[in-house]
């Protein structure tokens, strides 16, 4: 059985058993390594696409330096779902070794190599993992699927940075200019989370992040948020600006909101942070529900 795993725009299916190790870079060139209980499995890496670059040119060089000249002569092209430039397969006929895919992605400008270490001669890399690959443009909604958190960005927004810690999940989005943060954490098993401290308290440790230019109210209020499919009772704080940070209006924002609600069907407290009430709301909407365009 496979699972969605989308980061950078890229979406991909994997076994349930694997999950990533190591995650580098940004939207414009970075790498994903994903393993087992025991090894590396699959290696992502991408970058912006070279200019004025032949991309048969680029390929042929590309599996000159993954697996040699000769291997390389042994390279076949290979259909896949999508716009790509370029798309071919290295299969090693003796494993254990690498079978290794390279293509060029005209939606988003980026060329991706994938590396499969494969223990033994199966067709699971290019029949099942391979064929559930694509690509998002930057100009549109973009998946974020990782470990147990699911979430859909809205165009213009791109990670800034993420907290990936055992049953505490964190991203925080922005623009491409770096302008408006907005942060959504899920905490979970929640049944375990609540049974240590309330959701208010839970929702106060969120202010951390903005403790030292915003203030924190006496009580939160109870509000109606959107998680997924359903509509459920959570906490809503509007932490103004400390008054010593006044004059810094055009760099703080002047308020910061933070939303916290009870993910009972999923089991998981979700958290929403930012200057954008409305942008934060949208966001949680899409938590815990597929990927964008996952049947692609």
């Amino acid at each position: 059985m496979l699972q969605q795993l989308a980061w950078h725009g890229w979406r991909i299916q994997i076994p349930h058993e694997w999950n990533p190790v190591k995650i580098e870079g940004d939207y414009d060139d970075g790498s994903l390594l994903i393993a087992d209980m025991t090894t590396a499995r699959i290696g992502l890496r991408w970058k912006k696409a070279p200019r004025r670059t032949d991309p048969v040119a680029w390929a042929r060089k590309t599996f000159m330096g993954e697996v040699g000249q000769r291997a390389a002569d042994e390279v076949t092209d290979y259909s896949i779902d999508g716009d790509w430039r370029v798309s071919r397969l290295y299969t090693e006929p003796e494993p254990p070794g690498r079978d290794v895919w390279a293509g060029w992605s005209v939606a988003s400008g980026r060329v991706l190599q994938v590396v499969y270490h494969a223990r033994h001669r199966e067709p699971a890399f290019a029949n099942d993992i391979l064929p559930t690959l694509a690509d998002s443009p930057v100009d549109g909604p973009m998946s974020w699927s990782v470990f147990d958190l699911q979430v859909t960005s809205p165009s213009g927004l791109r990670v800034q940075w993420y907290k990936l810690n055992a049953g505490d999940l964190s991203l925080a989005f922005t623009t491409t200019r770096g302008q408006k943060q907005t942060i959504v954490r899920q905490i979970g098993p929640a049944t375990l989370a609540l049974s240590r401290q309330p959701l208010g308290q839970w929702v106060r440790g969120q202010y951390q992040v903005s403790k030292k230019t915003h203030r924190y109210p006496p009580e939160p209020l109870p509000t109606r948020v959107t998680v997924g499919a359903e509509s459920v009772a959570g906490l809503r704080v509007v932490m103004p600006r400390k008054r010593r940070f006044f004059f810094a209006g055009g760099l703080l924002p002047r308020d910061q909101i933070l939303i916290g609600c009870v993910d009972e069907k999923r089991n998981r407290i979700v958290i929403g942070q930012g200057e954008d009430e409305t942008l934060v709301r949208e966001l949680l909407i899409t938590v815990g529900q597929p990927p964008h365009n996952a049947s692609q």
